[in-house]
């Protein structure tokens, strides 16, 4: 999953076509079987069932990863996997036709349905991969060099397969450096030109990502030309953000995090997100307390000591509280009296603790916390005093991560991995400041409905 601006235009084109084939499957089904006369006329109560259709076929693809681009997808693989929606497609409608027959339209139509959208969106998907998504091009050169260059070619290499290619490196001389060369400090030059607007237009470059610090008048005269010419100039920090769907926490200048737009909490906007995580919490809770009464249980079954335990941790503004969690581990987890982080495979868990860790649950009573206003349903992940002391010295802009509450879950929790060393804090860090400076509903959604994906799953537990 990565940056809900940098894929909106992939996201845009992969839904409406996932969309429109659902619509016109329905079409079909009911002109086949509802309706078969085919009468112009649309038949009644047409708008409603193809949006409900849509609404469980668009659902079926996103849990089966189909709207994820951080990797390369073959047409095998996604074949593969549209065929596995298909399957889950069939047993959703089936199920929703025995449990709900006032929604039921009957076995022929879902029959029909599912066949017709499993057809279209494979043909759809199949066009779509090798002739919309290859061809959506972005042309970056760098203009300057410096520590931060490495880190760029690296996220650009990654994420080829979105249409991410580097040209080199530039100067306000005209010149240009192969990226390969610059890297290995030679000066081998690709191309000149007069200007570094020619020098762009040659090369087609959508973007310039500026690195060198520059302050003359004729610097900036050229560069606003590039700019009026239809090439898009941004910093380091700001394209890696867009890039990559996080921040580069330890390449990042201080003015810039002060500076640059977002990081905005504006008092409606704290009113909305505290509103949301009440009634969310509550709800949640409320639906979800059989299942605590059934962990809670086991818990005590599976071993010794009490069903829930609380640990210190630090919240908003560096304030520490009581956090509370189904017990997962012994009760002789951390003898030594010191803070451990989990290992994979680690020892400590039990057998019922390794089930409810792996499916979140062991963080529902965590909720209780959210509807006191010590967490958020949406955050950075809470962390021990001793641990937060640590990381914040060898860890450049950690303290940012508590201007706003800790969350059960977060952009950082579903992105990357459990993370058990330094090194892995650091990067979920740059992932906590992508969330907090891009704060929004619709990103909150997002990250909601992924989150319901991983507990589903059960991936990245220890």
């Amino acid at each position: 999953m990565l940056s809900p601006r940098g894929l909106a235009r992939r996201w845009a084109i992969l839904i409406a076509g996932d969309a429109g084939c659902s619509v016109f499957a329905s079409l079909l089904a009911t002109r086949a079987t509802l309706n078969p006369g085919f009468a112009p006329a649309w038949p009644p109560g047409f708008g409603e069932l193809a949006a409900m259709m849509a609404v469980v076929h668009l659902g079926a693809i996103y849990l089966q990863d189909l709207y994820r681009f951080d990797e390369p997808r073959a047409d095998s693989w996604v074949t593969a996997a549209l065929l596995i929606v298909a399957a889950k497609l069939a047993v959703i409608v089936g199920i929703v036709e025995i449990a709900a027959p006032a929604l039921a339209v009957g076995r022929t139509f879902l029959i029909v349905y599912v066949s017709i959208a499993s057809l279209c969106v494979i043909g759809w998907r199949t066009a779509a991969n090798r002739m919309l998504l290859e061809r959506l091009d972005v042309r970056v050169m760098a203009l300057g060099f410096d520590e931060a260059a490495p880190l760029m070619i690296q996220e650009i290499e990654r994420r080829r397969h979105l249409g991410y290619h580097f040209y080199g490196f530039a100067t306000l001389g005209g010149a240009a450096m192969a990226p390969g060369a610059a890297l290995k400090g030679a000066a081998a030059a690709f191309g000149e030109s007069d200007s570094l607007c020619e020098l762009t237009r040659r090369y087609h470059v959508d973007t310039l990502v500026v690195l060198d610090s520059f302050a003359g008048p004729e610097e900036t005269q050229e560069l606003m030309r590039c700019r009026m010419r239809g090439t898009r100039l941004l910093d380091f920090e700001t394209f890696y953000e867009r890039l990559a769907g996080k921040l580069p926490a330890p390449w990042m200048r201080g003015a810039w995090l002060l500076l640059a737009p977002g990081f905005t909490a504006t008092q409606w906007r704290r009113a909305l997100k505290r509103a949301v995580d009440i009634f969310a919490a509550a709800a949640i809770g409320i639906v979800a307390a059989p299942v605590a009464l059934i962990t809670a249980l086991a818990v005590r079954l599976d071993s010794t000591g009490p069903a829930l335990y609380s640990q210190e941790r630090i919240g908003l503004d560096g304030v520490g509280f009581s956090v509370y969690k189904f017990r997962s581990m012994r009760v002789d987890a951390e003898a030594g009296g010191s803070a451990v982080w989990a290992a994979a495979h680690d020892p400590r868990v039990t057998r019922v603790g390794r089930i409810i860790r792996r499916l979140r649950i062991d963080e529902l009573p965590q909720l209780y916390n959210v509807i006191k206003g010590e967490m958020s349903l949406v955050g950075p992940r809470p962390e021990r005093p001793s641990i937060v002391a640590d990381l914040a010295e060898r860890i450049p802009y950690y303290h940012v991560r508590h201007v706003v509450r800790p969350g059960l879950t977060g952009w950082a929790q579903i992105c990357f991995p459990y993370g058990a060393t330094v090194e892995d804090a650091a990067e979920k860090l740059c992932y906590d400041l992508y969330y907090i400076k891009n704060w929004s509903l619709a990103f909150e959604i997002q990250i909601m409905l992924q989150t319901f994906k991983v507990m589903l799953f059960g991936r990245g537990a220890r």
